[in-house]
């Protein structure tokens, strides 16, 4: 264990939670079973300052490990938009993904009016406009698309090779197939 005057340091403290961090995920990697038991109390400061500091530097690690891996997500799903690879025993599948944002929630709310309750669950159901819409003689689709856009974010799910579609199963390591292909472009 280190001295407790070393990790009166601020760049210590992170250097430790660093650290921890590391070993922990080193015998995750050999034995993913054994997370439950892993345990370092001992290694953990005494003095209740040195703790707290210390948690915020841990808690400052996992929220870098959650950015960095959302930058990850976030650059295989550019690179992959509608797009399936086979890497090893895992298919990458990007598949972008499409919302609803109202232009103006005020307009919203004055066309729904009283049958707010029907469609806003906490946000506005399209299936609901689109249903009130009918009910009250409107074109679903012109109503859907006078009071919405359609805002398209990159998504990517990196799926085991066993939980992947057959057809993306029997990709070949590397290969890549173009996804939402009509079949007149695929001949």
């Amino acid at each position: 264990m280190q001295d407790k005057s070393d990790l009166s340091k601020p760049s210590d403290k992170l250097s430790q939670a660093l650290d921890l961090t590391q070993r922990i995920s080193k015998e995750i990697d050999y034995n993913m079973e054994v997370i439950d038991e892993l345990s370092y109390w001992e290694e953990y400061p005494k003095d209740l300052n040195d703790f707290l500091h210390l948690m915020n530097k841990v808690d400052q690690v996992k929220k870098a490990v959650s950015k960095i891996q959302a930058d990850m997500k976030a650059m295989l799903a550019n690179d992959f938009k509608d797009k399936a690879v086979k890497v090893g025993d895992k298919v990458i599948v990007g598949k972008p993904q499409k919302t609803w944002k109202p232009y103006d929630k005020h307009k919203v709310m004055e066309y729904i009016g009283d049958d707010w309750k029907e469609v806003v669950t906490p946000t506005f159901r399209i299936t609901g406009i689109r249903a009130l819409a009918e009910q009250r003689g409107d074109d679903p689709m012109v109503i859907q698309e006078s009071l919405f856009f359609q805002e398209e974010s990159g998504n990517v799910t990196i799926l085991p090779e066993n939980r992947a579609p057959k057809y993306l199963q029997a990709l070949d390591n590397g290969e890549v197939k173009e996804l939402n292909k009509t079949k007149k472009e695929e001949s």
